[in-house]
């Protein structure tokens, strides 16, 4: 237990690393022509290529090596397998669920403004963790979920709630701001709850692809291994999308712009690949709930200097308790 605990500050720094990814996509977006697909391709196409760098500098052979030997044959499901390989079909869903992520998103965030876009989300992540961990899903290891776990996964989810309305007021307060001109008007009505379905479902499908990396990891040779496939997969949809939808795009000249817009591709990789290997150690709903502590964590820190064009906010005591109490929530979700 506290072997595995160690980890969790692991999982917490490389969440931190997401708003930087964030950051990167977003003002890539603006040299791209403001096409949202094109830097998510382009950021799944740069993080494959790092992870198939360092596995072959580390492992020698960026191909993946299946290892039946690793197969637990209790685990060998006739509904999922087929005569010829041991390997259920569901391996190869963590790049799919990767892409709805990001697609996902980028539907949320004008119709249902920054909360609930990053809120939503995360509520399903937790909830699909803690499923996952309870009944051992994906092949995963089995994790006892008690009530205090359940307690603490809530008190995460207070926590970022408060910081999130903190930084972001209701419209109508003062504080809250006026509205672009050109922004999208937001939704309302079963629509509005049709798409804070889908900002749930796409979080659980998060939790799912970890998951399921944390899987291959064990029997493709190793987690690198497993991100080049989550990766791989993930860059052929998207440039499947982009061709749909905007073939010009891959050939028009992105913009000039500052030199930490292409790190989105590095982030990508460092949160892939840590997924595939912390699941399998301290469980999905640690792994994803630590993560996203991380995350809002790293974000609020980001704001408070304003690095990588974001907003500078200054922190205040309300940001304060919600840290807090997400950084306490995680450890709850770990030890009790």
């Amino acid at each position: 237990m506290m072997v595995a605990m160690l980890y969790v500050p692991l999982a917490l720094l490389v969440g931190a690393f997401i708003p930087v990814q964030t950051a990167a996509n977003s003002r890539l977006r603006q040299s791209v022509g403001n096409r949202p697909i094109v830097p998510a391709l382009v950021s799944f196409s740069i993080a494959l290529t790092v992870t198939i760098i360092a596995t072959v500098l580390i492992h020698g052979n960026p191909l993946p090596q299946f290892d039946q030997s690793a197969i637990n044959p209790a685990h060998i499901d006739p509904a999922t397998t087929s005569s010829t390989t041991p390997y259920p079909w569901w391996i190869w869903l963590g790049g799919v669920f990767g892409v709805l992520f990001v697609i996902g998103n980028i539907l949320l965030f004008p119709k249902l403004g920054a909360v609930q876009t990053v809120v939503l989300p995360i509520l399903g992540q937790v909830a699909m963790g803690l499923v996952i961990d309870q009944f051992g899903l994906f092949r995963g290891k089995q994790v006892d979920v008690s009530l205090m776990r359940i307690a603490g996964a809530l008190v995460v989810l207070v926590g970022i709630f408060v910081v999130l309305r903190a930084g972001n007021p209701p419209a109508g307060n003062p504080r809250a701001g006026k509205a672009p001109a050109n922004a999208a008007a937001p939704a309302s009505g079963p629509t509005a709850w049709l798409l804070r379905v889908l900002g749930v479902g796409i979080g659980m499908g998060s939790a799912m692809q970890t998951a399921i990396n944390g899987y291959a990891g064990t029997v493709v040779g190793s987690s690198l291994h497993a991100s080049e496939i989550n990766l791989g997969v993930g860059a052929v949809l998207l440039l499947i999308a982009v061709l749909l939808t905007s073939p010009r795009q891959l050939v028009t000249k992105p913009t000039p712009g500052p030199w930490w817009m292409w790190l989105g591709g590095f982030a990508g990789a460092m949160f892939v690949i840590s997924g595939a290997t912390l699941a399998p150690i301290i469980g999905t709903a640690t792994t994803v709930i630590a993560f996203n502590a991380g995350t809002i964590v790293g974000g609020q820190v980001l704001e408070s200097v304003g690095a990588f064009g974001s907003r500078k906010t200054p922190m205040n005591a309300t940001r304060l308790i919600g840290l807090a109490l997400i950084l306490a929530g995680v450890v709850a979700v770990r030890l009790l």
